[in-house]
């Protein structure tokens, strides 16, 4: 006979999966049998080409180098830096300094309940976020020295990773670090023959879940530096043609360029409103 535990919160006897009570537009999954051409506006009113309102809050946390939260419509995400500090002895010695970041989903922060631990698309979501911002931070002056970047995603409501990227080099900019540039990202998506700049997430692709839509063929993700006019990273999934990915290309470069202005001003407001309160 089983003792029972005292110690541990009993749920209810019945229970139900939260997902029987999203509807499948909000899953991002299509009628069954049938075959919805893409309209002029999308779900959210927006047209294919633009982007989500964006929301910007600089040194959130008191204890990190340079912090940032950041909404894109309704993603949230947290990112904070510290550093730079001594590289650990046992690593081996290279002539400029190291950059490592760590993505984590919060585990309220999907329909489906997320794990402590980091799963392959987290660890993925790190290495592209590390490889973008060491090309943009000038890692030859910190020789020995290291530069750590958390990432987490409070709420995913599409475009999580170009989120995280912007968020992180925004907290890489209020921490004070030399960049050649402002990197910032941008996701896209062809749905049909359609291109859905800055997807939410009912358009996102994604051909493990049963979820995903299959009029969605394919995605890309564009780190862009507008003022050297270089890419610092590319990730898709799925399959897009040669003429498809040059299209989607220029289209997340194009709103690499929009967001870059928006984050410029927004930075220039937060130093001017500093200056001021010190003065």
């Amino acid at each position: 006979r089983k003792m029972p535990e005292h110690k541990r919160i009993l749920g209810p006897e019945d229970t139900r999966s939260p997902l029987l009570f999203v509807s499948e537009e909000e899953r991002g999954g299509a009628s069954k049998g049938k075959k919805k051409a893409v309209s002029k506006f999308r779900k959210d009113g927006r047209k294919p080409a633009d982007i989500r309102s964006l929301f910007l809050n600089f040194n959130m946390n008191p204890h990190a180098t340079g912090s940032a939260y950041l909404e894109l419509g309704s993603t949230k995400v947290l990112s904070s830096v510290y550093g730079p500090r001594e590289s650990p002895r046992r690593e081996e010695f290279i002539a400029k300094g190291r950059l490592n970041c760590e993505f984590k989903f919060a585990s309220f922060s999907c329909c489906q309940r997320r794990r402590h631990q980091q799963n392959q698309e987290e660890k993925e979501y790190s290495t592209v976020i590390a490889e973008a911002l060491q090309r943009a931070v000038l890692l030859d002056k910190f020789v020995k020295l290291q530069f750590d970047v958390n990432v987490l995603v409070l709420e995913n409501a599409g475009s999580a990773l170009a989120a995280a990227l912007l968020c992180a080099s925004v907290a890489l900019a209020t921490s004070g670090v030399e960049m050649y540039d402002l990197p910032v990202a941008c996701s896209l998506v062809k749905k049909e023959s359609t291109f859905l700049l800055d997807p939410a997430v009912g358009e996102e692709y994604n051909g493990d879940l049963i979820s995903h839509d299959s009029a969605v063929k394919g995605s890309l993700t564009v780190t862009y530096l507008p003022s050297c006019s270089e890419v610092t990273s590319l990730l898709q999934y799925g399959v897009l043609s040669d003429g498809d990915f040059q299209r989607g290309m220029d289209l997340c470069v194009q709103g690499c360029v929009k967001i870059h202005r928006k984050v410029k001003d927004l930075l220039k407001q937060h130093v001017q409103d500093i200056s001021q309160v010190s003065l």
